[in-house]
Parts: structure tokens; sequence; C-alpha cells
């Protein structure tokens, strides 16, 4: 066989890093069946030189593959690729037989490469690199070297932090905010915390339904009264406002406080609120004095066309308040996120004295850490990374898809981590995610976001957080569930 080296081009006139660069050839062989499974690999030593670049290249790009699932290796010992990959990640071709390594099934396979836990494709969860960041890990330990204070954080956040926040709102999300307008939370659920604290016990939120049921919970414990507004897959519209108006239920007179959108791609559904309804939304709010409160979950991750602004970059002032969070761009593990308002508003000055009196609960440590992160330039681009990396399994689920006759049931492909499946009639959600949980692979029916009675003719299937392998066996148990469901 030629070497490795034959068949890899690398461009450095290219944006893509020359890591990524080999990580994408590689990973496109093994899919082929060029590289077939227990195929020895050359030692990243032995290859950097045959690629004329610096080993540490090759090292990130064993790294990433092996975190996927695409390569196994033990300290000391050569990497080779994975036992059980199928090389043609078409379910609907069959693959060719491998005359090397192991098959899944076969008694000879490592057992700790069996899976020793279902394939998790639910909603929520992001990818988890096989290796901390160098970016992240000099940061952390550059913040660890700093003395102990004898005071706790500052309530409203570190304010090199805040800055940083500001500085990434404006950029990503175009919005016209300053380090004052920024309050550091530990993420979704607190910042919605502490603006239900702010606003006060018994207030009525209006809120998607479909929608965040962790977001519903958090609210009504805080002691606010929830009004579910029904939504489509094109998301939250005026219209369905014109019909509430500003009346949580029909004979109840007290008007909304808060509203809880997702206008940038609607939890779980995946619609996109237009323009023209964001516009419409916010003069509303304003006119109405209700609080919108955009929840911006993974704004970051848009596959197809470009992120609108989000909503905050319309607020006349103190009309909407933007959570965002690090949690699904980096990772959950970190507990850092925010509220942006305008500074001197009443909602601002709410959740300030709020969050006076609550204090941070996110460690100095942290805050220290993210404020370099984000000032080295190391997290914009490790979300350039992991962009790539999601739209890579976003193809790879919808190819599987296609060549299952499913494609035309497949929606809300076009950003977020995950798709949603409509089931073909006869089959529900319910039903189904209980059957391919008897089979070792986990998906949410839509029923379990709902508080209205709806239709339950779906799944969210998501992509983010398993290794590719295990995300493409789970495809597959999808596929053949949905099959037998529709037989019978």
């Amino acid at each position: 066989m030629d070497p490795i080296s034959v068949w890899i081009a690398i461009d450095r006139s290219r944006g893509t890093s020359l890591a990524q660069q080999l990580v994408e050839q590689l990973r496109d062989r093994i899919l082929r069946g060029t590289l077939t499974p227990g195929a020895p690999l050359p030692s990243s030593r032995a290859l950097a030189l045959e690629l004329g670049v610096s080993r540490s290249v090759v090292v990130r790009a064993y790294e990433q593959l092996n975190g996927e699932g695409y390569l196994e290796s033990e300290p000391g010992s050569t990497t080779r690729i994975a036992s059980g990959i199928v090389p043609a990640h078409r379910f609907g071709r069959t693959a060719p037989e491998s005359t090397t390594g192991t098959h899944p099934s076969d008694p000879r396979t490592p057992p700790s490469r069996r899976p020793a836990a279902p394939i998790d494709l639910r909603t929520g969860s992001p990818f988890a690199p096989v290796s901390v960041p160098p970016d992240w890990r000099r940061a952390m330990q550059a913040a660890a070297r700093e003395p102990l204070r004898s005071e706790a954080p500052p309530a409203l956040g570190d304010p090199r932090l805040r800055t940083q926040i500001a500085l990434h709102a404006q950029r990503s999300r175009g919005i016209n905010c300053a380090a004052e307008d920024v309050i550091v939370t530990s993420g979704t659920v607190d910042a919605l915390l502490l603006i239900s604290l702010a606003l006060g016990q018994g207030k009525h939120w209006g809120m998607e339904d479909p929608g965040y049921t962790e977001a519903a919970q958090v609210l009504r414990l805080s002691g606010a009264r929830i009004r579910p507004i029904p939504v489509s897959s094109h998301g939250l519209r005026m219209e369905d406002l014109r019909g509430l108006g500003s009346r949580p239920e029909p004979n109840d007179r007290t008007p909304l406080d808060a509203l809880l959108v997702t206008p940038s791609h609607q939890f779980p559904l995946g619609g996109r609120m237009s323009a023209s309804e964001r516009t419409a939304i916010v003069a509303w709010a304003a006119g109405s004095g209700v609080l919108i409160v955009e929840d911006d979950y993974d704004s970051e991750f848009r596959h197809v066309g470009t992120a609108l602004p989000a909503i905050a970059s319309l607020d006349p002032g103190g009309t909407v308040a933007h959570v965002g969070s690090l949690n699904k761009s980096f990772s959950p593990s970190l507990r850092c996120g925010y509220v942006i308002t305008t500074a001197g508003s009443a909602i601002w000055k709410a959740l300030s004295e709020a969050k006076q009196i609550v204090g941070s609960n996110a460690p100095a440590v942290v805050q220290t850490a993210t404020a370099a992160f984000f000032e080295s330039g190391a997290f914009r681009r490790y979300v350039a990374r992991t962009r790539r990396e999601y739209r890579h399994r976003r193809e790879l689920l919808i190819d599987v898809f296609a060549d299952a006759g499913l494609a035309d049931h497949l929606l809300a492909t076009e950003g977020g981590l995950h798709a949603i499946l409509r089931l073909p009639q006869g089959v529900t959600g319910a039903a189904l995610a209980a059957s391919l949980a008897r089979s070792d692979v986990l998906v949410d029916p839509i029923s379990e976001f709902a508080q209205l009675d709806r239709k339950d003719d779906a799944i969210a299937v998501g992509y983010g957080a398993e290794p590719v392998t295990r995300l493409l066996r789970g495809l597959g148990t999808v596929i053949r569930a949905v099959s037998a469901q529709n037989a019978t």
C-alpha cells in the first residue's frame, strides 16, 4: 500500500488549519474504506516528516480522530484504525467486508471498545473534545497561579470577563452593549432564576410550546405562572401573541410580565423568527410593558445561511434581557453564562439588586481563565473548529436518512445540535423512543417538551455528543425502528 502521504494534500493557502485538513482527509479515507479497520498509521513523528508539517499538527489530528472513535491507540503502541468501522457510511449500501481487524460482533473485539452505555442521541449535549484545548489549559494554569483573595468575586462578574462577553455579543450577535450591561451567571437556568427573582413571585410568563422544559420547571419553582403558547416549526409569530393579547388565560385579566423565546433556533422545533416578526414582537412588548427574555442557546452553530442578529439588538432600552451561555459552545462543565440588558433600566436595576443578594456563583478562577481565553482569540478559534465538526455530523445524518428514504421527514437541520424526524403516520414519538431505549439508543420524543396536548408524531435526534462511529450506529438503529413500527 502506498504511504499515506501520497494522497494527503496539505494546502497552506486554505483558511482551514493544517490539523483540520489532515483530520478531514483521514476521516474521508476511513469512511471510504481505503484505510481499513485495524490498519496501522505512521507515528506522528514519521507522518509529520513525510508531510513537511510540525509533529503537533499530526498529534492534534490523531487526538481528534481518536476522540471521534475512528482511531484507537494505547500509550506506547501503534495508532490503528478502530475496529468495527463500517467503511460505507451510507446505510442503504452494502459495506465491503474488511480483511483486517475485527467485526463488532467478533468475540476478539476488545471489551473496552464495546458500547458500555446506551448511545445518547438526545438533545442538549455538545461535542466533548478528547483532550483539553491547550489555550484553555494555559488560561486555567495562569488563573490558578494568581493569589487567593479574601473577598468573593464581584456579584455581577469579573470586569475583564464582562468586557469580553460584551465584545463577543457585539461581534457575533450584533448587540450594542458594554461591559456594564453584562451580568455573569453560571448558565441559562441560573440566568432565568435570577430574572424570575428580579421580577418577583407570581409573575406571568409566556413560553413557547413545545419548548425548554427545564426553563418551565425552574420558573415554576421560583413562583412564576406559566402560559404555554403553541408554536409550529416556524417558531413564535406575532399572530400567536395577537390571539393571546397580553392575557395568560381567557378569563384571567392579569397581563403577561415576561415572554421567553428562542428566536434564532426555536427549541426544539428549529424554526427561525424572521426580521419582521422580531421587530413586531419587540414593538408589542415595549408597548405592553412585557419583558422579552431571549434564550440564545446555540446561535453559534448556524449551518445554513447567516444568523440574524439577536432580538436584543433591537432593544429600545430595557425591553429585552438577552440570555447566553458558553455551556453549548465550549463545555457544560464550565458553568458560565450571562444576561445582557440595558444598564440603568428598571430590569437591569432589579437584576443587579437580586445578584448582589445572591452573589456570584461562578468561581473566580474560572472567570479569570475564561476572560483570558476570550482575550487570546482561542474561544473564537475553538467555536470555528467545533462548528466544522457539527457540520460534518449534520451532513452524515442527512445522508443516512436520505439513503433510507426518509429525507422528506427530516426537519430543523439548518442549525444547532439536533434534527427533528417527522414520523410516518401511525408511529408516535413516545412509542418509538421507548422501543429505541430497549435497543440502547436514547432519543427525545417531542411530546416531552410540550405542556399542551399535541399530535405526537416526531422525535428529536441529537448528533452532538457521541463519537461519529457510535452516532452512525445509533442512526442505523433509529431507521430500523422506524421501518419496523411503520410496517406494523
